[in-house]
């Protein structure tokens, strides 16, 4: 079992090797991967960004077709967060007594969640899969906390298709560059970094807002 973990885990470092050994199999492999890791909170440590920018490269150089790459990424990114969703609504429909996630968490963190869905639902539900453990947990709360179905998977197509068009298609624009090919190892852990920024700018953004608020209120 350890094995298989070790080889999801490491999958987009060394996915040339997995071609090799999985053949035209490895498709519905990457497709199984990034199901889970947005379908599944458990899941959530399965690669992801940078998954599709070593898959885009590799089609750069022709050993995978960018094509089925692309209906592969976008399909399994937007059935995963629909089944997060239908997840997060499953938990909600238990009775209190027997629901042991409303018991861990507070009703007020729940109507606080519900209510920043409300408000920014289209940037929310977007854009979260850019941020690391927020596009698992994005799609579990709507569910959880009742948010509109029809509104969520409108949102959630539109996010699908622009992580899926920015993260492979930088890898295939970035794969024909010899350094990259050369060096794809170093290339993904700056994509891990990368990937953090949108995290880093909302708490400074976050925490601008809030000293601002509380030094007017001081001058009031």
């Amino acid at each position: 079992m350890s094995n298989i973990f070790e080889v999801l885990r490491r999958l987009d470092s060394e996915l040339y090797f997995y071609i090799d050994q999985f053949g035209i199999y490895i498709y519905l492999l990457l497709f199984l991967i990034v199901f889970g890791k947005t379908g599944f909170v458990i899941l959530s440590f399965l690669p992801g960004d940078s998954l599709l920018f070593a898959s885009g490269a590799i089609a750069a150089v022709g050993e995978l077709n960018l094509i089925i790459l692309f209906l592969l990424f976008f399909v399994a990114t937007s059935l995963a967060d629909s089944n997060n969703f239908f997840i997060g609504s499953t938990f909600k429909k238990i009775p209190a007594d027997k629901n042991f996630l409303a018991k861990l968490i507070p009703q007020s963190s729940i109507e606080k969640a519900s209510d920043f869905l409300h408000e920014y639902e289209k940037v929310a539900i977007s854009f979260s899969r850019f941020i690391p453990l927020m596009r698992t947990m994005i799609p579990f709360i709507a569910g959880f906390t009742g948010h509109s179905y029809s509104n969520f998977v409108r949102y959630n197509v539109l996010g699908a298709l622009i992580w899926t068009l920015i993260w492979l298609g930088s890898g295939f624009g970035l794969g024909n560059i010899p350094w990259v090919e050369e060096n794809l190892l170093f290339t993904l852990a700056l994509i891990t970094m990368i990937m953090f920024i949108p995290s880093i700018y909302g708490f400074l953004a976050h925490f601008h807002r809030k000293n601002s608020a509380i030094t007017k209120n001081s001058e009031s």
